[in-house]
């Protein structure tokens, strides 16, 4: 963050009101604006994703062990009495502790290095959904695998392809990205944040990427979507019995 936050904050030159009767000067000015562009703007989109996707990796951390660790116990204790919804909520308030703490500490700890050009309580927001979001699949993962290596690995992988499906480092075909784009938490959050930028540095950070945004209710919709399918999905694997 260090590293790319000095870029990050460098102003960007805005095109001259007047016009130029020089075409050199001209040319020149306009190699300046895009090159102060491109700068800004690849820095910017780099930190947004770069906090999403460790942010997404903690989700994984947080919740790929939590039912399929301790599947032996918490089947013994169904048989007294003991309720999947109950057990489900526990999961939840223990979990969601850890979102807000880690996601919070994540937005304020970048924001305090490089300040987040824009709407910070609406990229901190975007932060917490996509870890809740990551959070949410894997302890749904957790449910449904037998042990925890299974969950473990399949949460790992299912973060690994965030980066790469997200777009936001290279655009993919039009036909892929239809696909995969509804089920990429990454991208929904990356999106959100970049549409909370300053007008000029939004503008910077859309010269360099080749994918579309999405408008920020769309990426809150979605986030919003796969907690709640991921929940659903988690409950419907803790209803069902797994013994070994």
């Amino acid at each position: 963050v260090t590293i790319f936050s000095k870029k990050a904050s460098d102003p960007i030159r805005r095109y001259s009101d007047m016009r130029s009767t020089d075409v050199l000067e001209e040319i020149q000015e306009q190699q300046s604006v895009r090159a102060d562009q491109a700068k800004v703007g690849s820095a910017v989109s780099g930190i947004i994703m770069f906090q999403v996707v460790l942010l997404s990796l903690m989700g994984s951390n947080n919740s790929a062990r939590e039912i399929a660790g301790e599947r032996p116990i918490y089947e013994k204790e169904k048989f007294g009495g003991l309720r999947p919804s109950a057990y489900l909520a526990s999961k939840v308030a223990f979990l969601a502790c850890l979102v807000i703490g880690q996601s919070l500490w994540m937005a304020f700890f970048v924001n305090f290095f490089g300040t987040f050009r824009g709407d910070f309580i609406q990229h901190a927001g975007f932060l917490l959904l996509v870890n809740a979001a990551m959070t949410a699949i894997c302890l749904a993962v957790s449910s449904l695998m037998r042990t925890a290596e299974q969950a473990s690995l399949l949460s790992i992988y299912l973060v690994g392809f965030q980066l790469p499906l997200s777009g936001a480092v290279l655009a993919l075909p039009e036909s892929v990205e239809a696909f995969t784009r509804p089920f990429i938490s990454a991208y929904w959050a990356w999106s959100g944040s970049v549409e909370a930028l300053q007008t000029q540095v939004h503008d910077a950070v859309k010269s360099v990427i080749d994918t579309g945004l999405s408008a920020q209710n769309a990426c809150l919709y979605a986030l919003g979507a796969h907690i709640v399918v991921a929940l659903v999905a988690a409950w419907a694997g803790a209803r069902r019995p797994q013994w070994d």
